[in-house]
């Protein structure tokens, strides 16, 4: 049986993916204890996780493609 090949990734895509689950876990929490500022707090890790996910995706990408 062939191996099968694991796709490539950065580590930066990795850490934004853990920005993202760890902001989304932080924004559930503070929405639980409705605690306005906490949530604020978890969407900012959110919002940088996405950033550097969809950042480092791309240049990922077209260095690979070439």
């Amino acid at each position: 049986m062939p191996e099968r090949r694991k796709p490539l990734m950065s580590p930066f895509t990795r850490l934004g993916i853990a920005l993202l689950a760890v902001g989304a876990i932080i924004v559930g929490l503070g929405t639980y204890y409705d605690r306005g500022a906490i949530s604020l707090y978890g969407l900012l890790f959110v919002v940088a996780g996405f950033v550097l996910y969809f950042a480092s995706s791309i240049i990922t990408y077209k260095k690979t493609r070439n």
